[in-house]
């Protein structure tokens, strides 16, 4: 007897959106590439107060002043939302500071001295 159920047939579209994310990084990692081969025309880059000079090709040092670029303004976001954080009060409670939450609980011993069931209720008198 054969077999109760059949087999899917693989079909490349369901694959491509399965590894969607995989395919649309080697998309861009290739445009990356591309780019780079594309724009291969030597400079020579001055660094600011004479630190020294960089000689490469030109695809190179604008996606390293991209990627430093994306840095900074990563870093002066952190700090100008972590200054905002500071400047409203909202800080994070620590051990110094007890939350709401901790302050709604019942005490630690409100189930050796909480009475059973409902004592006051209609139907648990005869």
């Amino acid at each position: 007897m054969g077999l109760p159920y059949r087999r899917r047939r693989v079909s490349l579209v369901r694959n491509l959106w399965v590894y969607r994310r995989l395919v649309v990084l080697a998309l861009i990692l290739g445009l990356i590439l591309w780019f780079v081969w594309a724009n291969n025309a030597p400079v020579t880059v001055l660094l600011p107060f004479r630190l020294g000079t960089l000689e490469s090709t030109t695809g190179l040092v604008i996606l390293l002043s991209v990627m430093v670029g994306s840095l900074v303004t990563a870093l002066g976001i952190t700090l100008a939302l972590a200054w905002r954080r500071m400047a409203s009060g909202n800080r994070v409670p620590g051990p110094s500071a007890p939350s709401t939450l901790i302050r709604e609980r019942p005490p630690a011993d409100y189930g050796a001295t909480a009475s059973e069931g409902f004592t006051d209720s209609r139907w648990s008198r005869p």
